[in-house]
């Protein structure tokens, strides 16, 4: 399936840059390299975060990533206090779970701007990002 934007149009859709829209971004690639959707409504989302600035824009990320969208009615948000993506293919009944790293998210959280976040999190790899729950 070749769906989603590339990283610089979801940072266009989105409005700027940000270490949570990288986030959603990353977590939506690797949930379409693992799933493998043929279509534009083979995979669902829940996203399970705090529904609130800055963690939301991992929203927006996961839609520009996954073509999963609020429109569409196939990504489901959560308010909870959690940073859990599950994906689901809905055609091979395939589940995919993936979780913020807590050590990831304690570091976010100390520091203390937008731009040391993001390339905190540029610098990291896919698996020093988020972990499989």
């Amino acid at each position: 399936m070749n769906c989603g934007l590339t990283f610089e149009e979801a940072i266009k859709f989105h409005g700027h840059l940000g270490p949570w829209l990288l986030i959603g971004y990353r977590a939506g690639v690797i949930a379409r390299n693992m799933l493998k959707p043929k279509d534009i409504h083979d995979l669902q989302c829940i996203v399970r975060i705090p529904c609130k600035i800055p963690y939301s824009c991992s929203i927006d990320g996961i839609q520009a990533s996954t073509c999963c969208t609020l429109g569409k009615g196939n990504i489901i948000i959560e308010n909870i206090e959690d940073f859990e993506f599950i994906f689901i293919n809905t055609t091979s009944k395939e589940l995919l779970k993936l979780k913020l790293r807590r050590d990831v998210l304690d570091k976010l959280l100390s520091l203390k701007s937008i731009n040391e976040a993001l390339n905190y999190v540029m610098g990291l790899g896919d698996w020093d990002l988020l972990e499989l729950s």
